[in-house]
């Protein structure tokens, strides 16, 4: 057992499960699909035909989107950065697999619970 300052902080658990980012989205880094913001909220609208071959992680994003999520969300439980979301959600978009919509005026908290929430933390 190696002591903590031994461990060396960027090794991986287990190296094989390692997938790079740029892998994922096939190299790709721009967007066509503009105004997709971290609260933008993600729909599955349909399952993938046979003729459609999606990767795992797009896969994995339509099961999890069939509430809508948040993009943020998303690329949380996936473990992967929002800019790959961002693309793999693209192909998506094209596809019509899935639709994005801004979180409703509502559902949004007001100034008043916001503060009631920071001071409920600061008192912890």
């Amino acid at each position: 057992m190696r002591h903590w300052s031994e461990e060396d902080p960027w090794e991986d658990e287990d190296p094989a499960l390692l997938v790079r980012p740029y892998t994922v989205t096939g190299g790709r880094t721009p967007t066509a699909h503009s105004g997709i913001e971290l609260i933008t909220l993600i729909s599955t609208v349909r399952p993938p035909t046979r003729d459609q071959r999606l990767q795992p992680e797009q896969n994995r994003l339509l099961a999890l989107c069939r509430t809508p999520t948040a993009l943020v969300e998303v690329a949380a439980r996936l473990d992967l950065p929002v800019a790959v979301i961002r693309v793999l959600l693209d192909d998506l978009l094209d596809n019509e697999l899935v639709s994005v919509s801004p979180p409703t005026a509502a559902g949004t908290p007001d100034a008043r619970f916001l503060q009631a929430v920071i001071d409920g933390i600061r008192r912890i």
